[in-house]
């Protein structure tokens, strides 16, 4: 999205004369951007393509990031190259008419593109928050609407400049194509694509994440408490001279004094109530093999088969916490290192244009730090995924198209 841009006489004196600086600094920008534009039109195409050839891909989560790469796709397409040209150019050489029309694409894109990564939380939010119910909600026609609702709220900020919502000063420079400087559309336009969605998105990936770390908190108290279930407790012999000379039926109990054993899985396991034992596995046992009665012994006890696997689910559930921190703090630290700089530059600059100074350069690199959104997600909702990578793996191979 533009704002006010008086870009690039960055290192306009040099020894050798400003000429020079100029050329190389365009022919500099000229590759760097133009990868840039190559790159984001590449990735996107091949979320695309991915979820048009994979059956496997093709749900309603998955509906949703194919969306929001077509969208990406149309920045990189339709408003790159123009806004590479005014870059590299230092001055719109386009004509008015074209500048409106690249302003509202400009804004219409990537207010869309920002929506989408609001309808992408929502949707997660209502899988993991719901996930019985949500079953049956999660249709392509509940993210036909959220898509839907992503462009009408795009076209709602793009349009007004056109219908008049600007200020004078706006066109009074043939060499120049901004945004709308008007102070009352500043506040609508900013909110309504970025700070809304933001405060939308910290909330819903903050209840995400406290929704996941509950599942998966609770699964480790679940095996926690069944590996203490589990231990082994160190009886009196005397039962099993009993049980060995025949005095017992072949399901017998007995109350005693339970003494917890650092053994597991032995011969004997606590029953419910807390009292009574109930004898699981007596291996032979004969009259040379029994202690005396009057020296109680521990029973050998023998190795949990279940402790390591208790053991290995609690550390599954434990990284799986830490992978669900990473992501979210991918998504969110990515999206807001893109588009936040642009966005309080956009907000306070049109409120303080004589007292507030911002080099020309910065400018430059906060416009494109939010540009390069575009190239960043396919990278961030697809290529982290496993379905994903085996479609690119395919379409890179031409397996797809050989069958």
């Amino acid at each position: 999205m533009e704002g006010t841009n008086n870009t690039t006489d960055i290192l306009n004196w040099n020894e050798t004369g400003p000429g020079e600086v100029a050329l190389s600094y365009q022919v500099v920008t000229s590759l760097f951007l133009g990868a840039l534009i190559l790159f984001a039109i590449l990735g996107n195409a091949c979320v695309i393509a991915a979820i048009a050839l994979e059956r496997s891909l093709q749900n309603v989560a998955n509906y949703l990031i194919g969306s929001l790469a077509v969208t990406d796709l149309m920045v990189s397409v339709l408003v790159l190259p123009m806004a590479a040209l005014y870059q590299v150019l230092n001055k719109w050489t386009l004509g008015q008419e074209i500048c409106d029309i690249f302003i509202s694409l400009d804004v219409l894109c990537c207010t869309s593109s920002i929506l989408h990564l609001c309808a992408i939380a929502l949707d997660r939010y209502w899988a993991i928050t719901d996930p019985i119910d949500y079953v049956n909600k999660r249709t392509p026609r509940r993210a036909a609407v959220l898509i839907s609702l992503t462009w009408l709220i795009g076209f709602s900020i793009s349009i007004p400049p056109m219908l008049g919502w600007r200020t004078a000063e706006d066109r009074a420079n043939e060499n120049a194509c901004t945004i709308s400087q008007d102070p009352a559309y500043t506040i609508y336009s900013t909110f309504g694509a970025f700070y809304i969605p933001l405060i939308l998105m910290l909330v819903l990936y903050g209840r995400i994440f406290k929704a996941a770390r509950f599942r998966i908190r609770k699964t480790v108290k679940k095996t926690e408490k069944a590996k203490i279930s589990d231990k082994c407790i160190t009886v009196s012999p005397a039962l099993f001279h009993k049980k060995a000379n025949g005095e017992a039926n072949k399901n017998w109990r007995r109350s005693v004094e339970p003494q917890p054993s650092p053994c597991v899985n032995g011969a004997v396991k606590q029953a419910d109530d807390g009292e009574s034992l109930e004898i699981i596995e007596v291996h032979s046992l004969s009259k040379n093999h029994l202690s005396l009665p009057n020296n109680p012994h521990p029973l050998p006890c023998f190795e949990n088969r279940n402790e390591k696997n208790t053991e290995a689910k609690r550390k599954m559930a434990l990284a799986r916490e830490r992978k669900t921190v990473k992501t979210l703090g991918i998504i969110m630290g990515t999206f807001i290192l893109c588009w936040l700089p642009f966005f309080i530059v956009a907000l306070v600059l049109p409120f303080c244009k004589n007292s507030c100074y911002m080099p020309d350069w910065l400018h430059a690199v906060i416009n494109w730090l939010g540009y390069s959104n575009s190239l960043l997600n396919p990278v961030i909702y697809a290529y982290f995924n496993k379905d994903f990578q085996s479609a690119f793996k395919k379409i890179a191979k031409c397996k797809f198209f050989r069958q």
